[in-house]
C-alpha cells in the first residue's frame, strides 16, 4: 500500500502540477493559483493529512496584536484550519484525520479551497 505522501505526489503530477520534494524532510512544495503550498510529510502518522499555505501576511511589532486577533477569528470561522504565526509571518494550515483508505483526489482539492477561503477570511479580518 502506498504512503499518503506518495499518493499526494502522484496526484499532483497527474493534475499537471510541478511539485518539488524537499530532500531533507520529504515535504512536497507546489504552486496553485499564484500561491505556494506545502504538503507536510508525516511519516510517523500516516492517518494525519497536513498542508500549509506559508507566509500569507507579514507580522511586525506594530501589527502583531491585530494579526493574532484576525488569525483567531479565522480559526473560529473556517473548519479544519489553523491560522498561526510562524517566523514573523502568518501561515494557513489545513489538518485532517484520514480513514484507512484515503482518496487524495477528494481531500486535496477541498483542502486547497478551504485554505484559500481561510486566506480571504484572514484578510477580511485584518481590514
Amino acid at each position: 500500500m502506498k504512503k499518503t505522501v506518495e499518493r499526494v505526489l502522484e496526484f499532483l503530477k497527474q493534475q499537471g502540477f510541478c511539485p518539488d520534494v524537499d530532500e531533507e524532510n520529504g515535504n512536497i512544495l507546489f504552486k496553485y493559483q499564484m500561491n505556494t503550498f506545502i504538503y507536510f510529510n508525516n511519516e510517523e502518522d500516516e492517518d494525519f493529512f497536513q498542508m500549509g499555505m506559508p507566509q500569507i501576511y507579514d507580522v511586525t511589532e506594530e501589527n502583531r496584536e491585530l494579526v493574532l486577533e484576525a488569525a483567531n477569528k479565522t480559526c473560529l470561522n473556517i473548519k479544519v484550519i489553523k491560522a498561526c504565526v510562524v517566523d514573523e509571518s502568518v501561515w494557513i494550515i489545513f489538518e485532517n484525520l484520514l480513514d484507512s483508505s484515503p482518496e487524495v483526489k477528494d481531500i486535496l482539492p477541498r483542502a486547497l479551497s478551504i485554505m484559500q477561503a481561510a486566506q480571504q477570511e484572514f484578510y477580511k479580518n485584518m481590514s
